[in-house]
């Protein structure tokens, strides 16, 4: 019992600081998978924003080119719209130059109208309220509105109801109707299935309760977007919402990360996706939410409304109480480590004597210990190196295949930049000296065949099962048979997983896809899995071991 007094202490000081480690990683491996890929658009950032103010800045040029009223107004208001979940400021002082061109130079009342309205909107969003109510209902002559602007204000009036009711705690009530007496009128005035009607029907859906018809409202909406277009992270951030209504944790968290990449790719600063996924990893990832809090709080600021700093601002104090918490949590843990640490040494030094009292009489038997101890290091030690040899050769055998299909990958994309290059002078005239090359502008579709060729052969000549075993994970009507000695787009990239490679990045540039069209075969195959679609991938990446 006195020899093994102090192993018993060690596996307490190890469990107990096991345990303060594990309350810092306790993100299942979805999730982390999930941040890692926000991780990369959050880095690509800067980039997505520099885009966007080529763009901006293109179109001031435009404006400031013109002398026509008319088409400085219209430029001005397609500004407008491009900045408005961008920058208020900017926003608000185009939209105001609008009404200045509409009243004073055209002196048009349509126009005039369609920048108030924008105008109010854009206060409504932002959180400016007492500004909204003035524009919205004060400022425009509802008489005077055209038919078509009088559905644009109805929306209006609808958002700013839809948005005040959210945000109710903030400011003074106003006299403005409930969100559900608006919807009549506009499920009258809109095209039956457009995207705005079908909008409303999934407010109205959402507000009844009744979650699985909104969601799939939310779906189709969502099927005629692509994320490079802002509505795509609207209405990513309605199936989060609906996700969470429905209990469907893992499927919020889904959605909120691709509507916050999305509004990353858009360069938009007025969001919110961001901010709930940093509250919901809160108290399992402090640092990476404290990260994305930071960055949600400075586009905020950048985008200088009042709204979205107030919101984030709670959330602060909640990182706060994280933060310490955690520091407390780790204090306590090191002061048990300590103790118990101290506790070990003393037993330690107690059995030191006792051993010391007692080795005359077992030092005949201490030797045989040792030598029988060194076999048995000696032992691991050849089992140990004969296990590293087997794990090394895997890996260079993984790691050649990999950095091979690597080589291919860029030869496509080298012969297919080369084919735009030659495509490029043959538009500048240059004919007679480029006829012949242009003529064989179809080799990186040859070279991507011969590649994926390559590729079937030497996967299945070193994994001859693979497709046996795959189809083993799969339902029976979900498995692929493809021809003998050929792989599918689904199987090259699970067999890409296999060889450990398992960022859909990588994958998508291997294969010459994109990465959404990746994702989506990913997705596709995990529905069809015969167990736990989580553990799909890691069941994939055992085959043949």
């Amino acid at each position: 019992m006195e020899r093994g007094c102090p192993f018993v202490l060690l596996l307490v000081v190890a469990l107990a600081l096991s345990g303060a480690c594990n309350r810092t990683r306790g993100l299942d491996r979805t999730t982390r998978q999930l941040l890692n890929e926000l991780d990369g658009y959050v880095s690509a950032r800067d980039v997505y924003v520099a885009r966007k103010l080529d763009q901006m800045d293109a179109l001031r040029k435009l404006a400031l080119s013109t002398n026509d009223p008319v088409l400085r107004y219209e430029t001005e208001m397609n500004i407008a719209a491009n900045y408005f979940s961008f920058s208020f400021d900017s926003t608000q002082h185009y939209l105001k130059h609008c009404q200045e061109l509409a009243s004073a130079h055209l002196r048009d009342r349509d126009r005039f109208n369609d920048a108030s309205i924008q105008l109010g909107h854009l206060y409504a969003k932002a959180g400016s309220y007492m500004e909204a109510y003035n524009v919205l209902f004060q400022q425009i002559d509802t008489a005077s509105l055209s038919p078509s602007l009088k559905t644009d204000y109805l929306l209006a009036l609808y958002d700013f109801s839809m948005d005040l009711a959210g945000n109710s705690g903030m400011v003074e009530r106003f006299n403005i109707a409930d969100a559900a007496s608006f919807r009549p009128a506009l499920y009258e005035q809109l095209p039956r299935d457009s995207e705005t009607w079908r909008n409303v029907l999934r407010d109205d859906l959402f507000a009844q309760g009744r979650y699985a018809q909104a969601d799939s409202v939310g779906h189709l909406l969502l099927a005629g977007t692509k994320p490079e277009e802002h509505e795509y992270a609207i209405y990513a951030f309605y199936l989060a919402d609906i996700a969470d209504r429905m209990g469907r944790s893992d499927d919020r968290m889904v959605w909120l990360v691709r509507s916050a990449e999305s509004d990353l790719i858009n360069a938009v600063k007025d969001y919110a996706s961001l901010t709930m996924v940093a509250q919901s990893i809160l108290s399992t990832d402090v640092d990476r939410s404290f990260r994305y809090l930071r960055i949600a709080q400075e586009d905020a600021l950048f985008y200088n409304a009042k709204l979205r700093p107030w919101q984030i601002s709670r959330f602060l104090i909640e990182v706060q109480d994280a933060y310490s918490g955690r520091q407390a949590r780790m204090q306590k843990m090191a002061d048990i480590a300590a103790i118990l640490l101290a506790v070990l040494v003393a037993a330690l030094s107690i059995i030191s004597v006792f051993f010391v009292l007692r080795s005359r009489k077992l030092a005949q038997t201490q030797k045989r210990l040792e030598e029988s101890n060194a076999r048995l290091t000696a032992a691991n030690e050849q089992l140990n190196g004969l296990n590293q040899q087997i794990s090394t050769a895997d890996q260079v055998k993984e790691g050649f295949i990999v950095s091979f299909l690597e080589s291919f990958s860029e030869q496509i994309h080298l012969f297919r930049a080369e084919d735009n290059r030659l495509r490029n002078l043959l538009k500048r005239g240059r004919t007679d000296t480029l006829l012949k090359d242009i003529s064989r502008s179809d080799r990186s579709e040859k070279a991507r065949e011969e590649f994926y060729h390559t590729f079937d052969n030497t996967f299945l000549a070193m994994y001859p099962d693979f497709v046996e075993r795959f189809n083993d994970l799969l339902l029976e009507e979900a498995r692929i048979h493809p021809p003998k000695g050929q792989l599918t787009t689904e199987l090259r990239i699970f067999a890409l997983i296999r060889l450990g490679v398992d960022d859909s990045k990588q994958i998508a540039k291997m294969l010459d896809y994109s990465l959404s069209t990746i994702y989506n075969y990913k997705v596709s195959v995990k529905n069809h899995a015969a167990g736990d679609r989580d553990a799909f991938e890691e069941q994939v990446k055992n085959i043949g071991k």
